[in-house]
């Protein structure tokens, strides 16, 4: 009799465990944004940085920016990868323009004040997201928040530092 109840609570362990779903991966969709974000800041940060007549020290602080911007892209397509199970040992995306269709010509360089309004909107973004983050997400996307914050209103602001 004693053995018969121990088979049966294995068995009702067994019959509980495969009614469980499996853990749900985290989401990644939310991590889409701020990437775009970082991509689309380090460029606008490195075409101002070349803008004929800027003094050296603001072109440096743009470069400095525009690096920054493209390690967090880079962090946060590694993070998208490894959370949707598909990690890889490089995340750079290549594009070949068309044979068919000549270079259209670059846009003006953006003013300082384009890459600062710029920083600022990717600062609150992530800090919003940085609220329903948890674990190693949540410290990149506050890490991100405060470089982007720190870049605008330290090495950006105009009679700053740099400016």
């Amino acid at each position: 009799m004693l053995a018969g109840g121990a088979a049966l609570a294995a068995l009702g362990m067994v019959v509980s465990a495969c009614g469980e779903s499996p853990p749900k991966p985290p989401v990644v969709e939310n991590l889409l944004g701020p990437l775009d974000q970082a991509r689309r800041d380090s460029a606008l940060a490195g075409a101002a940085a070349g803008a004929v007549g800027n003094p050296p020290q603001v072109a440096a602080a743009l470069m400095v920016v525009a690096n920054q911007r493209a390690a967090h892209a880079r962090a946060l397509s590694t993070e998208i990868a490894r959370a949707a199970g598909r990690l890889t040992s490089s995340s750079s995306e290549t594009t070949s323009p068309s044979p068919s269709e000549p270079p259209a010509p670059p846009p003006p360089p953006p003013p300082v004040s384009g890459v600062i309004d710029a920083l600022r909107a990717s600062a609150e973004s992530s800090s919003r997201l940085v609220a329903s983050s948890s674990g190693y997400r949540a410290g990149l996307l506050a890490s991100i928040a405060a470089s982007c914050t720190a870049s605008y209103t330290v090495a950006l602001v105009p009679g700053g530092p740099s400016i």
